[in-house]
């Protein structure tokens, strides 16, 4: 078969050759480095037969292909661990994710620090111990069989006619551990150099709360330990400068339980600080055309029904409120409906438009206890928020103008790098598609 390089340059090798075959015959140096190949843009395990010729990428462990195998590696370890050191223990699945892996478990109760500490030195063990990982594909029945006394497993095999494992089930052995898993993963244990288990926590099975709720364990690995030291150094950085850690040493705000998660109270101090950013948005918004409006917390269950953020948002808002013989009221998760109600207030000219109305608006939003952090995702908080109204003719110069206040405002705050990610028309939408194609092409 023939086999095509990054460079564009092609060599012959025998059938049945492996992607650590093709990179042993470049050099010691990169098969040394080697933890996966792909094949036609297809990952597979660096010693796995390729199937047939192709374009061929070796992925070595210092770059992001390449960690990612590793982590995923690494979080099939600590699940071989977490078994052989808990009895009955039952696992869930065990993603690499950024900079780092996690697994879920079931084993009764939360994990302990003791807990991870007999875990990593459990994995350290199975590393040093150099097993291979072993590649099999089986059929459903099998799979079921072989994970019947794992309920999370079982429910994932049986999703296979949902294609939630592809069109075949392939499982990963390593010496009396198997697991569920497309792959791929280092050939050996042993090429797991450096790796560190962090914290774990509460998570839903599926992320359903009305699931079991399972006990995540959260860690990290990489290609050598200077590189595993240069994170670990990063995340005591990040620790030092945590806004939680900070607001309550400067005594800017707090969250007190009384409140319930998610609130936050400002204190003298916040207050000053808040006010001063305040005054900024209110000036600059205004500098900009933006006319100040004040709306209510809280509104009919109508005005959200015509809005369709009960059809589509419910399950991202507090629960309604009866009052007034039996008419319901939520406090609002979002100023759309009340901007436009402003707008709808009176008859209105062309010669109005482009209409900017701006609020600095408090919403409440019910966020999952889970993803609650600090000021970053709250359940009550204050938006610079604006809406704009506008012809057809217009939007293209008001996203413009819209984007080019956004980065000002940035930059204001000492930014000076920006990604942005553009949201197009979603499945569930309201109003016109013809509306939706204009707008996503003036984008």
């Amino acid at each position: 078969m023939e086999i095509e390089f990054p460079d564009g340059s092609r060599r012959p090798f025998p059938d049945g050759s492996t992607g650590l075959d093709v990179a042993t015959s470049i050099g010691k140096r990169l098969a040394a480095a080697a933890v996966a190949a792909k094949l036609d843009g297809v990952p597979l395990d660096l010693t796995r037969p390729l199937p047939h010729g192709g374009k061929l990428e070796i992925i070595t462990g210092d770059t992001e292909e390449g960690r990612e195998v590793l982590r995923h590696s690494a979080a099939h370890v600590m699940a071989q661990a977490v078994l052989s050191l808990f009895e009955g223990a039952r696992f869930a699945i065990g993603p690499a994710i950024e900079d780092g892996f996690y697994y879920d478990f079931d084993i009764g109760r939360p994990f302990t620090s003791e807990d991870l500490a007999r875990i990593e030195a459990r994995m350290g063990e199975i590393v040093a111990e150099d097993q291979p990982f072993i590649r099999e594909e089986v059929s459903e029945e099998d799979a079921l069989a072989m994970f019947a006394d794992q309920p999370f497993k079982t429910e994932i095999v049986e999703a296979v006619d949902d294609g939630e494992l592809g069109t075949v089930i392939t499982v990963y052995r390593n010496e009396g551990f198997v697991d569920l898993c497309r792959g791929p993963h280092v050939p050996s244990t042993s090429k797991i150099k450096a790796f560190k288990l962090l914290r774990s926590a509460g998570a839903y099975w599926r992320g359903d709360e009305h699931r079991p709720q399972l006990q995540r364990i959260y860690g990290t690995a990489w290609e050598s330990t200077k590189a595993l030291q240069a994170y670990l150094d990063r995340l005591e950085e990040a620790e030092r400068r945590d806004h939680r850690k900070l607001g309550a040493e400067l005594d800017l705000f707090s969250f007190p339980p009384e409140l319930g998660s998610g609130l936050a109270i400002w204190h003298p101090k916040g207050g000053i600080v808040r006010k001063v950013i305040e005054d900024y948005s209110r000036r600059v918004h205004m500098e900009n055309g933006y006319e100040l409006v004040v709306t209510p917390h809280v509104a009919k269950a109508h005005l959200w029904e015509t809005s369709g953020h009960l059809d589509f948002y419910a399950e991202s808002m507090y629960p309604a409120m009866e009052l007034d013989h039996g008419d319901a009221y939520y406090v609002k998760p979002m100023n759309c409906p009340f901007h436009v109600l402003i707008f709808k207030s009176r008859s209105r000219s062309y010669r109005e438009l482009p209409l900017r109305l701006f609020e600095l608006g408090t919403v409440y939003r019910y966020e999952r206890s889970g993803v609650v952090h600090g000021l970053l995702r709250a359940r009550g908080l204050t938006q610079d928020d604006s809406h704009i109204f506008c012809s057809r003719e217009q939007i293209g110069t008001e996203l413009q103008n819209l984007l080019d206040f956004v980065l000002t405002v940035l930059r204001d705050f000492g930014f000076a790098e920006f990604e942005a990610e553009l949201s197009t028309r979603p499945e569930k939408f309201v109003g016109e598609p013809e509306m939706w194609e204009l707008a996503t092409a003036s984008l």
